[in-house]
């Protein structure tokens, strides 16, 4: 009875190793004058259902070794579709499961530009310019891993991150991963809420905070404007969505080099150049900022989910300019309503597959089939049906379901929009990691 009480403990306490274990645990040591970077990941808590695992790392980051649980096992690497990185494999001889330990060592050495015009000109991969480093969403400074069977773009469906990291840098100043404010040299940096797209910042930069965003490099004087341009684009965008707060904040960032980023928490690297454009925060209300808006107030589980989301951040964009950027709204309204003619032989059976779930010219033909209040009443019944946790097919049908309005035109969007689902299967919300 004891052994099988014992038993039930370890298992137990195993469960909750693993619930409170970080998806990636990190140590990351920095030296800006030997431009080196040496890094320890540890992957775990991986809901995992094959013997193969893939992530991608940056080319210039090398892989001294990985371990699964302590012991050192093979894995080989091939170039892969994104700039500067390479993907590598791991295969073992049995499922790999949540209480695994993927361990990854690594070093390398950083880019450092000396001049303006190298800056201007650089894009990608781990750089150190006028005394900040930096390391964004597509440089793959930290294991990215590869997730689904789905060939849907890292953009539409990442997979994300807990992570709790530890960054040695002496010579800096600042320290800034992921979110939050940013820490001295020797800090642990945590986000228990999964997000991906995590940011590296290091050196010596000034950090303010403020209501909407969190400013790095911005002068005093130029944050009233930014905050005033930050308000009047979160209320269009809590209006778009009938209701939906997102309370996370942004990062505008005004460094000399270039800086990317954007994580599922709304905390977003809007802009890089050195001389400040506060008009460009309105003109940049593009499908990005909105998509991560709704990503973070919707929770989106499959793959559909997310391209629906993608669809409405795009009709957003177009919404937006409408209301604050007439000019540009006619001339781009303009050309998209040249596309709306409703195809009548686009029928399930000889449909053809597009980028976009429902394009924007889609939406528009929608809006002018049965108008602006009822366009507004649908957007609102869409949702509020996505934030009860239904599935974005059931949202978009309910929704539809409920304007009052007999019309053939009607009938045959409802039918293309419903084709449009089927034709990339409607899937499930089942974890799945992948190898290759």
């Amino acid at each position: 009875m004891r052994k099988i009480l014992l038993a039930f403990l370890i298992c137990c306490s195993s469960g909750i190793s693993a619930q409170e274990q970080s998806h990636l645990d990190g140590t990351l040591t920095i030296s800006l004058a030997d431009e080196t970077i040496e890094a320890t990941y540890i992957l775990s808590n991986l809901p995992v259902n094959s013997q193969k695992l893939s992530f991608r790392l940056n080319e210039h980051l090398k892989v001294k070794q990985i371990y699964l649980n302590d012991d050192p096992i093979a894995s080989s690497k091939v170039p892969q579709d994104c700039k500067d990185c390479l993907k590598h494999n791991i295969n073992i001889n049995r499922p790999i499961n949540p209480l695994d330990k993927i361990k990854i060592t690594a070093e390398g050495k950083f880019k450092k530009l000396e001049n303006a015009k190298d800056v201007k000109r650089y894009k990608g991969e781990i750089v150190y310019a006028n005394g900040v480093l930096k390391a964004g969403d597509t440089d793959h400074w930290y294991p990215d891993v590869i997730r689904t069977t789905s060939s849907l773009s890292s953009y539409l469906n990442p997979f994300n991150l807990t992570y709790s990291i530890t960054a040695v840098c002496e010579a800096c100043e600042e320290i800034y991963i992921g979110n939050g404010k940013p820490q001295s040299s020797g800090s642990t940096f945590k986000n228990d809420q999964a997000q991906d797209n995590i940011v590296l910042l290091a050196g010596d930069f000034n950090f303010t905070e403020g209501r909407y965003a969190n400013y790095i490099n911005v002068s005093s004087k130029d944050i009233e404007a930014l905050e005033q341009r930050f308000a009047k684009k979160m209320l269009f965008l809590e209006e778009f969505t009938q209701g939906a707060k997102v309370e996370n904040k942004m990062v505008y960032a005004q460094l000399d080099l270039p800086v990317y980023g954007s994580e599922k928490n709304n905390n977003i690297i809007l802009n890089t150049t050195k001389k400040l454009d506060a008009n460009k925060v309105d003109d940049n209300l593009n499908e990005s900022t909105a998509y991560h808006y709704m990503v973070d107030a919707f929770d989106p589980e499959t793959n559909v989910d997310h391209m629906f989301i993608q669809s409405l951040a795009k009709y957003a964009k177009i919404k937006y300019l409408e209301k604050y950027n007439p000019t540009q709204y006619q001339a781009i309204a303009s050309l998209l309503r040249g596309n709306t003619t409703v195809d009548t032989n686009n029928t399930p059976s000889n449909s053809r597959l597009q980028a976009l779930l429902i394009t924007p010219e889609q939406f528009l033909e929608l809006e002018s089939t049965i108008g602006e209040q009822n366009m507004k009443a649908f957007l609102k019944n869409t949702f509020q049906n996505l934030k009860f946790g239904k599935s974005s097919l059931t949202a978009l049908t309910n929704s539809m379901a409920q304007i009052n309005i007999k019309s053939e035109k009607l009938s045959r969007l409802k039918s293309i929009f419903i084709d449009q689902f089927k034709i990339r299967g409607i899937d499930t919300p089942e974890e799945v990691l992948v190898g290759f």
